[in-house]
């Protein structure tokens, strides 16, 4: 799976469970919810570089050592998902 489709993975999912505003998940969660155990490193190095990434949907929530991350907004993951080449969830296109 290269890094692409991993990303897309993490925000389709992410889309798909609402995990924005308030709504807010660990990093280990998102992964382990979204990904096979052999790609799960992977992801999570994704995942927090997405959160540094200007054009990436994904932003860091709360302080600590939690590492909440959550949707800057569902249109700006719709337009990340068909920008990038990534399936749209039902209901949200």
């Amino acid at each position: 799976m290269s890094d692409q489709d991993i990303r897309n993975r993490l925000v389709r999912k992410m889309l798909r469970k609402r995990i924005i505003g308030n709504h807010k998940k660990q990093i280990d969660t998102i992964v382990n919810m979204c990904l096979p155990s052999h790609e799960q490193g992977r992801g999570r190095d994704l995942l927090e570089a997405m959160t540094t990434d200007p054009d990436a949907p994904v932003e860091t929530y709360g302080g600590g050592h939690r590492q909440n991350v959550r949707l800057v907004s569902a249109d700006a993951a719709v337009d990340y998902l068909k920008a990038n080449g990534g399936d749209v969830p039902f209901g949200f296109d």
